[in-house]
């Protein structure tokens, strides 16, 4: 009996943990070159417009490339439904960028990493990922089976019991990209429930690097995103961390390492995965009487985070924050959870002191990823791929964060000031919106809520 109840608890507990090259806290680099970039929608007399920056970055950063270039993005395709919808062809710019400087240049090294999503993990290839292959560049689809599961019972019953039955074959579902992509498999929709993903948003060259929340995808063209290009040897550890996603692929990834000095008024640092949130957790907790924190995020989810953002609060630090409303999913539409639930608890439990608005969107998603902790003589940024989910920070899905510390006087932080103020004070309601009633339906979405954190089964 004693052996059954131990092979039980292997099956449904056995999942293995990451990686230990992938949970990644790098050592601490100094530089004088970080940029701050950011994309915006908005909606101006039934004229919505769009102002992109980072698409144009990702761009000439591959152009500028010479030895190496390693980009790594979760959703990269053309797939949506376009009798409804006229989204920009961002992932094709992407694409002939990364072919013209292939054809240019054959000897430069060039790997695509990206998510089995773009597959719909193997049901079929896309257009963009063969056409990059054909040219000569390394396509990595991650292979995550290694890794966690948010809800750890199905992912390891999956592994050992559905896995081996593969995905692809005659699919006959409905593609829940466009109904005008090829059909997927039961067996597919089996893997996606296991709901992992490489979630990160990574381009580097031998020259820099582009951390940003933005995916080169159609479909996500016009979110409101952010983003930071940078240098030094950071570019070092940024590729060790994309090496380990190569090597849980079964894809050795033959890089050399960059000689940069190690000087200038910035202090950066890469984190991934679970390193994020113990990072944010620290800069919350040490955050003092008279400190400000302010966030702009698409998902907020993570109840250690909320929780700590009370407490800081209550010490006296001044919180305000700036979330999507969970409404729009590439023309779906949502129930607004988390963020309606956890903005509603931070406001009722620092009993009004912390401060939430709202982004006007008008279809898209306010995309971004962005924690600052400002003292009396330094900002502390952090932002990239991970929102601030249990899934984004805690070692589930993979994601790419930097932090950065930077005196309050450098064009970063007077760039991240600015751009946070600039949507804060917006006296014209281009971008905020007013006070949500975030009374209507919160009993029901705190039960699911709840329950999603609770099973694993959630997209945060």
């Amino acid at each position: 009996m004693r052996w059954i109840i131990s092979l039980l608890f292997f099956t449904f507990y056995g999942c293995s943990n990451l990686p230990s090259n992938i949970s990644m806290e790098s050592p601490i680099y100094k530089t004088d070159n970080i940029e701050f970039y950011y994309d915006l929608t908005h909606k101006k007399e039934n004229t919505v417009y769009t102002e992109h920056r980072i698409f144009n970055q990702m761009e000439k950063i591959i152009e500028n490339a010479e030895e190496f270039i390693v980009m790594d993005v979760f959703l990269f395709n053309n797939l949506y439904n376009a009798s409804e919808f006229n989204f920009p062809k961002v992932s094709s710019g992407i694409k002939k960028a990364l072919i013209k400087k292939k054809k240019e240049n054959k000897d430069i090294k060039i790997y695509f990493i990206t998510d089995e999503i773009n597959t719909f993990y193997g049901v079929y290839n896309t257009i963009e990922l063969e056409e990059l292959e054909k040219t000569g560049i390394v396509v990595i689809l991650t292979d995550l089976t290694e890794t966690n599961g948010a809800n750890k019972v199905y992912s390891t019953f999956w592994k050992y019991f559905f896995s081996w039955f593969g995905t692809g074959g005659g699919g006959w579902l409905t593609n829940p990209f466009s109904p005008e992509a090829p059909k997927v498999t039961i067996r597919a929709y089996l893997k996606l429930i296991n709901l992992k993903g490489n979630h990160r948003k990574v381009l580097v060259t031998e020259k820099e690097v582009l951390v940003t929340s933005a995916n080169p995808h159609s479909a996500s063209g016009y979110h409101s995103n952010i983003g930071f290009k940078f240098d030094g040897g950071i570019i070092n550890s940024v590729v060790e961390s994309e090496k380990a996603v190569g090597e849980l692929s079964g894809i050795k990834m033959d890089l050399p390492t960059v000689k940069f000095h190690n000087k200038g008024k910035y202090k950066i640092q890469l984190l991934t995965e679970g390193k994020i949130g113990n990072i944010l957790d620290r800069d919350i907790d040490n955050a003092k009487s008279g400190d400000e924190i302010y966030i702009g995020m698409f998902y907020l989810g993570d109840k250690v985070i909320v929780k700590k953002l009370i407490g800081a609060a209550k010490r006296g630090v001044k919180v305000r924050l700036i979330l999507d409303e969970n409404k729009e999913a590439f023309g779906m539409k949502k129930t607004g959870i988390p963020n309606k639930v956890t903005g509603k608890k931070l406001i009722d439990k620092s009993k009004g002191k912390i401060e939430v608005k709202w982004y006007r969107s008008s279809g898209e998603q306010y995309h971004t990823k962005l924690v600052v902790v400002k003292t009396s003589d330094k900002m502390i940024v952090n932002g990239g791929s991970a929102n601030l989910t249990k899934r984004n920070i805690r070692d589930y899905t993979l994601d790419t964060n930097i932090r950065v510390v930077a005196p309050l006087n450098s064009r970063l932080a007077i760039d991240v000031d600015e751009y946070f103020e600039m949507l804060w004070n917006d006296d014209r309601d281009t971008y905020i919106m007013g006070k949500e009633k975030l009374e209507n339906g919160y009993i029901s979405n705190k039960i699911l809520y709840d329950i999603q954190n609770i099973s694993g089964f959630s997209t945060y």
